[in-house]
């Protein structure tokens, strides 16, 4: 309780800025938190190269895509749309395969862009809490001069606070982002590797053909 009334107070303190901050806030924290329970699925549910090729070819005896369903990474993601939509001909299946797996590209970068966008609007709002802070010492000024310490205090706290309310919801922001970011684009890498591998495996039936 204690903790929630010093949160609040630094609301009030920090003024109607201080909203903004906070939808900023929560909205970019959700996007992270979706991002990084995607990232985190995609790392445990890897479907790999060998288990890949005995799907493409029935090998198994009880051929099913219920594991592959599960897995909600790229790569299972390409493998289930090819599977769903191949023509068994080795030339056309190859097309397929490339279109299943741009499918998966544009998803990876899903929600990076706000999650990078809202870290860099918080110390911009941050900086509007400042300048509305300040314009209100200076108002107070014009008004009674230097007489009332407590007005003055007042403005420039909000100034203040807003100011490092902003910095503390980007500089986070910022570093999750990038963490993010890196991984994706190794997961990117893995998924070309991936269809690479199967792709020269089509290449090779169609060879034989």
């Amino acid at each position: 309780m204690e903790t929630f009334e010093n949160i609040w107070a630094s609301v009030q303190t920090g003024g109607p800025v201080m909203f903004p901050l906070i939808v900023v806030s929560v909205w970019m924290w959700h996007l992270i938190a979706l991002k990084v329970l995607w990232v985190f699925r995609v790392r445990r549910n890897r479907v790999g190269i060998s288990q890949a090729i005995e799907y493409l070819s029935h090998k198994k005896s009880s051929f099913s895509k219920d594991k592959l369903l599960n897995d909600k990474g790229p790569k299972g993601e390409a493998l289930v749309y090819f599977l769903d939509n191949r023509f068994f001909d080795p030339e056309s299946d190859r097309i397929m395969w490339e279109a299943a797996v741009q499918r998966q590209i544009s998803p990876l970068n899903r929600h990076m862009s706000a999650i990078l966008i809202l870290a860099a609007v918080a110390p911009l709002l941050g900086l509007l809490g400042t300048v509305t802070g300040m314009v209100d010492t200076f108002r107070v000024i014009g008004v009674e001069g230097t007489g009332n310490p407590q007005a003055l205090a007042s403005g420039i706290e909000e100034a203040l606070v807003t100011t490092q309310t902003g910095l503390l919801i980007a500089i986070p922001g910022l570093l999750v982002g990038q963490t993010l970011r890196k991984q994706i684009k190794n997961i990117r890498g893995d998924l070309m590797i991936f269809y690479r591998a199967m792709d020269q495996w089509l290449e090779r039936r169609q060879n034989h053909v």
